[in-house]
């Protein structure tokens, strides 16, 4: 009889251990929403995809505007806010890049100066800092020309 028991004993023992873990396993896993994911500190500026959120000072971050840096094929591409474009970088060390060969759609825009002013910042930028989930493109010491926030990594 006192085996018996024992092993009642150890077999609900067993089987609360077990379900115990599989809810705190199942709650980690509900915690970890999209946006936590995304909250991974980059460690370079490629394979990202870029949302701007201030250009030279203002807040823009209502506009849909973003810029992606391939790794693979070292070509840039994204969205002005109307128009889409893409081109050429080149990363050095120090935190230099060089972006060129910009083309762009030509749709007519009703609002086209946050547009033009980006692709302005593409043309001038000679380096980048990451902080965080923010990139800023820069030119030489001056303040940030723009400032962008992870929106997705690829």
């Amino acid at each position: 009889m006192k085996s018996i028991v024992l092993s009642a004993c150890a077999l609900l023992i067993l089987f609360t251990s077990c379900n115990t873990s599989k809810k705190t396993n199942e709650t980690h896993s509900k915690d970890q929403t999209p946006e936590m994911s995304m909250t991974k500190e980059p460690v370079s500026i490629e394979n990202i995809k870029w949302k701007l959120v201030t250009l030279m000072g203002q807040d823009v971050s209502d506009k849909e505007a973003f810029i992606t840096f391939s790794s693979e094929d070292h070509r840039v591409y994204g969205d002005g806010s109307c128009n889409t474009f893409n081109g050429t970088y080149q990363l050095q060390d120090g935190g230099r890049i060089t972006i060129s060969k910009i083309a762009a759609t030509l749709k007519a825009c009703v609002d086209m100066q946050i547009e033009n002013q980006f692709m302005g910042v593409l043309e001038k930028a000679d380096n980048f800092s990451l902080s965080g989930t923010k990139m800023t493109l820069n030119k030489a010491r001056m303040a940030p020309l723009a400032v962008f926030e992870v929106a997705e990594i690829e």
